[in-house]
């Protein structure tokens, strides 16, 4: 199937690694000219060589905080001058951080009674204004096309908290990025561009193998104690690769896809529970 993106130019955060470096390269194999964004250059380094090698798009990277609307200007102005107007953008960037030596932080002190104030802040900064940040930035070449893709890379618990988990901090604020999302989409559907919200289940990646590590030690059991029983939840009984993700996200952004909007569709392999 030829997705239409020969000619593209997507913007794509957190594409250092996991989920973002998948799509980044699922675009860029379909002949999207890519800007890779993350934190860590050295990281984008190696995931551009990756990604460049896939594709005949031009592949660009640019350090930069993707949760800071300022440098996220700077990423959209960059992508445009070195690669054209922008016409698709995901924004992935991760929330809460796994590291229970700080308190406050990560799934560790995910609970409403420890959690203070200041972290439900920095979630909602991560995940929401960074993903308004993006949008925002890329919109005005997208209306003067008429034609844009805007995914975010969001969560399962956006529809189903995850009451079982320490997760209050996603567990309150994805919803409201699902929220954002489709108001966009309803906003932005007669000028041609589609917004759409991608839930995540367990995706392997190395972040979420930690995560899996520090559960199985939070609760005094073994690695592959705990993620058997997760698997035995999910009616595949397998956790999903980022490839899985990125293949969604790629038709998303395809000419075929030109009437999907305002969604929000889980990647979860069957567990959520909502008709």
């Amino acid at each position: 199937m030829d997705y239409g993106l020969q000619g593209k130019v997507a913007v794509v955060s957190g594409a250092s690694r996991g989920i973002g470096k998948a799509i980044a390269a699922t675009l860029a194999s379909e002949g999207a000219s890519v800007m890779l964004a993350a934190r860590t250059a050295s990281d984008l380094d190696d995931a551009a060589a990756e990604v460049d090698a896939l594709g005949d798009g031009r592949v660009e990277t640019m350090a930069a905080d993707m949760t800071n609307p300022a440098e996220v200007e700077l990423v959209v102005a960059a992508a445009r001058a070195r690669l054209g107007a922008v016409s698709i953008a995901v924004s992935n960037v991760i929330g809460h951080v796994i590291d229970v030596a700080k308190e406050g932080e990560g799934p560790g002190a995910g609970n409403f009674a420890s959690m203070p104030a200041e972290e439900y802040r920095r979630e909602f900064h991560h995940l929401l204004v960074s993903a308004w940040a993006l949008a925002h930035a890329v919109l005005p070449d997208m209306r003067a096309s008429r034609w844009g893709r805007i995914c975010n890379i969001g969560s399962g618990v956006a529809r189903e908290p995850a009451t079982n988990l320490p997760h209050v901090l996603p567990n309150v604020v994805r919803p409201a990025v699902a929220g954002l999302y489709r108001m966009m989409a309803n906003r932005l559907a007669g000028e041609g561009v589609t917004v759409n919200n991608i839930l995540t289940g367990s995706i392997l990646t190395a972040r979420n193998l930690s995560y899996w590590e520090w559960l199985a030690n939070e609760r005094g059991s073994t690695f592959e104690e705990v993620t058997a029983g997760f698997h035995s939840q999910i009616p595949l009984r397998r956790q999903g690769q980022p490839a899985e993700m990125a293949a969604l996200v790629a038709f998303l952004c395809s000419e075929a896809a030109g009437r999907i909007t305002g969604q929000s569709i889980p990647v979860d392999g069957g567990i959520s529970r909502h008709l």
